[in-house]
């Protein structure tokens, strides 16, 4: 079995250890996030990722899983290899995390609004028929926390 040597010894081994137990990265709508009404963003959030009966599924979360996973796996073990601390690290990663799925909101991923959607969004504020952004509500509300 190959062993793995690095400097900082029980330092970095406690670490190491602890982040092995249960310490994860969470990006995404956050419990507690509401819009300026009071309403549940998660709630919003569902409904866009997985659509309705109106709304058609726009999987802004898991398409930036899916496209980003390997890349947020090798940034965290590039900043531990580049001396960061696992901590550091994974905030890094979370911060990553989160700016990834806001570009992928603000994308005006598929499929396109409907007619009537941009006749009101443009109405509304000039330049705001995206897809995923009409008040930016959504957008602002995505974040990263680390878990212990």
């Amino acid at each position: 079995m190959a062993g793995i040597t690095v400097s900082g010894g029980n330092k970095w081994r406690k670490a190491l250890e602890r982040l092995a137990r249960k310490v994860q990265v969470r990006a995404g709508v956050l419990e507690g996030a509401t819009t300026t009404e009071g309403q549940s963003v998660a709630q919003y959030a569902a409904y866009n990722e997985f659509g309705t009966a109106r709304i058609p599924a726009r999987p802004f979360m898991r398409s930036t899983l899916t496209e980003q996973r390997q890349a947020w796996i090798n940034g965290f073990s590039a900043l531990l290899k580049a001396g960061r601390t696992p901590d550091e690290a994974l905030r890094r990663v979370g911060e990553r995390m989160a700016r990834n799925i806001k570009d992928k909101i603000l994308s005006n991923m598929e499929p396109a609004n409907a007619a009537s959607t941009i006749a009101r969004k443009n109405k509304k504020e000039a330049g705001r028929a995206g897809t995923l952004v009409d008040t930016g509500t959504l957008e602002k509300s995505i974040n990263f926390e680390v878990q212990a």
